[in-house]
């Protein structure tokens, strides 16, 4: 008696080669047999006809470890067919948390909204600890950040690192590696990563180079220094060795819309020279982040109460002012394409642009959003349009380019149901399959699927993940090609996907019949 059958499905197996049909048979944690199987029993029957059976989908770049540790159930992810998180990224992570910088750096990262049991973890292997105890509804893939490593060593100072500082750091990534982290991630337009310089980062990534460990990057700039960025990226995974993973990619801008396709040749060429070096993106044209990063990079040295300081200031605030419209990755002129999209403090501005927001309260923009950060604590977020569409159907047919969320874990009703966050959270996947696969024919579903799945496990060194196959973890999305789709939007993002009735992790059914079966049997995988 197996515990799974799936039966009478078009197999699309991971690998990118032509759907078959076949009948999966799952047992324990483990895909079994795949091919005919008339007369075989199970526990649970699921009638595959008319659907495809793919593996699981990986999301290369998620932020669910600021939800998972109270949500852990992640129902947005998993209900879009995710199985596999990539978590801790653009160089934030919930650990590791020294003594000495421990308050100042949880109050930076706290949200009244979501707020974490930051008392359960310190070092980044007891918050790997943490997730196993609690369980999760998928499997999580976790980075150490830079950023989080840079201000548990140096608070938010914007100083260069001494000598001492950067051996500090060194061994925090170090013993983050050895706690279960695959690699380091970055986040070069944030502080306090950004302030690193390329030498430094070079040298707090050796570590993990020596480790045969990942760089994920949300590089330095994806607007007017994209190519630099790009470039930078590139020059880290050479002289330390690591295989580079470039964050979201994106041409930010009408004005750098055209620097697309010189960034992924400056890949093609990484990857010819030898270097392994992808991407990943999600399919849609605005991308989303607190609003605090609108500011210049200066004006946010010091953490929460420095920032605050100099937003009551008349004089700094005519410098940001200037700043702003002069130089950085939000160099912001088009307000009314700037959405907040999470404000817990004032719900009133959910949902609302900026320009008419700082219109209905006689302001301009750039003071209104100054109040606003001042009166939310700096805990609101915004999503900004600035994407082409054309680039994105060019960079998704990309041959190293993957997918991901940029999300969290949300959910339709409750406590993850509130403001109006980014809908990559519940419709990435299903959007890729229905608007870019079905309706637009940018890629063939099994390149779709190889894109999701197949690519990021061979990308992790997986052995025994990312495929339809015998032997394989039964991580498995069961998916109608015909009717999947993303009913997901900026106005109202708080759907699931349509077309995705059954989804398992590890051998259990995590969706069965379109509804979450609040089971938990994701797991923390370490490096391939």
């Amino acid at each position: 008696m197996l515990d799974v059958l799936i039966r009478n499905g078009l197999v699309v197996d991971g690998s990118g080669a032509p759907g078959y049909r076949a009948d999966v048979a799952v047992e324990g944690d483990r895909i079994v047999e795949v091919g005919e199987l008339e007369g075989a029993e199970a526990e649970v029957v699921i009638d595959a006809l008319g659907q495809a059976v793919t593996p699981g989908f990986v999301d290369m770049h998620s932020h669910a470890d600021f939800t998972l540790p109270v949500w852990p159930t992640a129902d947005s992810l998993v209900h879009q067919g995710i199985t596999t998180v990539v978590a801790m990224q653009c160089g934030a992570s919930p650990a590791p948390l020294l003594d000495e910088t421990r308050e100042q750096v949880v109050a930076m990262m706290e949200s009244e909204e979501m707020p974490l049991p930051w008392d359960e973890w310190s070092t980044f292997g007891s918050f790997l600890d943490y997730l196993r105890r609690i369980g999760t509804s998928l499997n999580v893939v976790p980075l150490v950040g830079q950023g989080a490593v840079r201000s548990a060593v140096m608070a938010f100072s914007a100083e260069p690192a001494d000598e001492g500082q950067i051996a500090r750091m060194q061994a925090e990534v170090a013993k983050a590696m050895d706690e279960g982290a695959i690699g380091l991630s970055t986040g070069l337009i944030y502080p306090p990563g950004s302030y690193a310089s390329t030498d430094e980062l070079i040298a707090v990534t050796r570590p993990v180079g020596e480790r045969g460990g990942f760089y994920f990057s949300h590089i330095r700039g994806e607007g007017d220094t994209l190519l630099e960025a790009v470039a930078e990226a590139i020059r880290i995974g050479r002289e330390t060795g690591t295989a580079v993973q470039i964050s979201h990619f994106k041409a930010a801008g009408r004005d750098n819309w055209d620097k697309s396709v010189h960034a992924l040749a400056l890949m093609d060429r990484a990857r010819a020279e030898g270097l392994d070096v992808t991407a990943d993106m999600y399919p849609y044209l605005a991308g989303g982040t607190g609003l605090v990063a609108a500011l210049p990079e200066w004006a946010q040295e010091g953490g929460k109460e420095a920032i605050a300081a100099r937003l009551v200031d008349p004089g700094t605030r005519r410098k940001m002012t200037a700043d702003m419209q002069s130089t950085g990755f939000f160099r912001i002129t088009e307000w009314d394409k700037v959405l907040i999209s999470r404000s817990p403090k004032n719900r009133d501005y959910e949902g609302r642009y900026v320009a008419g927001l700082a219109a209905d309260a006689g302001k301009s923009p750039h003071d209104w959003v100054f109040d606003a950060l001042l009166e939310t604590e700096a805990d609101i977020s915004m999503v900004l349009f600035m994407m082409s569409e054309d680039n994105r159907r060019q960079e998704l047919r990309h041959p190293a380019m993957m997918i991901g969320t940029d999300g969290v874990g949300l959910a339709t009703e409750g406590p993850m149901s509130e403001g109006v966050p980014h809908p990559r959270s519940y419709g990435t996947y299903p959007r890729v399959l229905g608007r870019y696969v079905r309706e637009q024919g940018v890629i063939s579903l099994e390149e779709a699927i190889w894109k999701m799945s197949g690519f990021p496990a061979q990308k992790l060194r997986w052995a025994d993940r990312g495929l339809v196959k015998e032997g394989y973890k039964a991580d498995l999305v069961v998916l109608n090609p015909d009717t999947v789709a993303d009913p997901a939007t900026y106005e109202t993002p708080h759907q699931y996907p349509a077309g995705i009735p059954h989804v398992l992790v590890n051998g259990r059914l995590v969706v069965h019949d379109g509804h979450h079966t609040q089971a938990r049997p994701g797991a923390v995988l370490g490096r391939g």
